[in-house]
């Protein structure tokens, strides 16, 4: 079943995205040929009235056809409704909404998981390493941190946040140990670390592995509402910076994952619960909204630059530019597409892979 809701999830995902051009082109004015789920052959079809509606055999994409999109089939004749007759404000109004309405979901579901109960580390103590800050300040297996320099602690990441921000500075720290609280001393060593992000960093260290208790994260719908606007503002800035940084070749290029790994990923977290899902569903989101707004030719952040070159201009960049530049974006979307596609079989293995999803799918 894991398997089945990461395909879900994913899906969704094209969903929502295809959506957001749909309602926007529906909204100004413009007609909307196809709304196809997935690429290849088809399906399910179905036409109540103008816009025709499909879902085809492979499930790694979809689109929103709109009537004189393209540049071969455009009219002067025909200009009622047309894609390529819209003011330019217009059509960077559609096309953005796609991207939009992905980082815009992902509050929704950020908010939904926040309300329902997130699952998250607990700040319970598991190991202790030798000659560590931890071993010196009298720290033990089981020890639960509860209070750090007089603020109350909930979560494992709100300790390491703490400690990471304070080497070499004295914490004064409340251990629940067995039901008695008791107050501790720690320094935590300095260390240069290499963040997610390939930033060197000096943080403090106290030497502790957690125990993998976890706590129930659960805050009511107004609560939920501001933490999830909070998340998707934070992952959003994470992942423009992390794209920039895998540029720079700061982060190593095996850390890109494809289809393969969205799926598995999202998996495991279907199977540790319907938070974690939308939580997942939600950093998903974002990525895919910010991967359309690269100004590459074909996803929608080429649109957005040709259109922007056009308002600049007061007039649209030829159609021979354009044709070639999709040309381009195509092929390097193809290649950045079988790039992921081998770090996945590297990282999984696919017959691994296949196996491993068939047995549960038995289950």
């Amino acid at each position: 079943m894991g398997l089945l809701y990461g395909i879900l999830g994913l899906v969704a995902m094209i969903i929502i995205h295809e959506f957001g051009h749909f309602i926007a082109a529906r909204l100004l004015g413009v007609e909307v040929i196809r709304f196809s789920i997935g690429f290849g052959p088809v399906l399910l079809k179905y036409k109540p009235k103008v816009t025709e509606y499909v879902l085809s055999l492979v499930p790694l994409g979809g689109y929103v056809k709109m009537k004189g999109e393209e540049i071969d089939e455009r009219s002067e004749e025909d200009t009622e409704g047309a894609f390529f007759a819209q003011p330019v404000w217009k059509r960077m109004i559609i096309v953005f909404a796609g991207p939009f309405f992905n980082i815009a979901s992902a509050i929704i579901f950020f908010a939904t998981a926040y309300s329902i109960g997130v699952p998250t580390l607990a700040p319970q103590i598991g190991k202790i390493q030798p000659n560590s800050a931890a071993y010196t300040a009298g720290i033990q297996p089981n020890d639960k941190i509860v209070e750090i320099n007089s603020k109350s602690i909930k979560t494992w990441e709100e300790m390491s946040n703490i400690i990471k921000k304070n080497p070499q500075k004295t914490l004064t720290l409340k251990i629940d140990r067995n039901g008695k609280i008791i107050t501790l001393k720690a320094v935590p060593k300095k260390e240069n670390r290499t963040d997610l992000l390939g930033y060197k960093k000096e943080v403090g260290i106290l030497g502790i592995i957690p125990s993998g208790a976890t706590v129930q994260l659960k805050y009511n719908p107004v609560k939920g509402l501001a933490l999830g606007i909070q998340k998707t503002i934070y992952i959003t800035k994470i992942t423009f910076v992390g794209i920039m940084r895998l540029i720079e070749r700061a982060i190593p290029s095996n850390s890109v994952g494809g289809p393969i790994m969205i799926v598995d990923i999202a998996s495991k977290a279907a199977q540790s619960g319907l938070a974690a899902f939308l939580m997942f569903a939600a950093i998903i989101s974002i990525n895919l909204g910010i991967l359309n707004l690269l100004p590459i030719p074909i996803l929608d952040g080429g649109h957005l630059m040709f259109f922007t070159i056009e308002a600049i201009r007061r007039k649209p960049v030829s159609e021979k530019v354009q044709e070639n530049f999709q040309k381009f974006g195509m092929a390097l979307l193809l290649a950045l597409m079988i790039f992921a596609f081998a770090n996945d079989f590297k990282r999984y293995g696919v017959t691994k892979y296949i196996q491993h999803h068939v047995e549960q799918i038995k289950k």
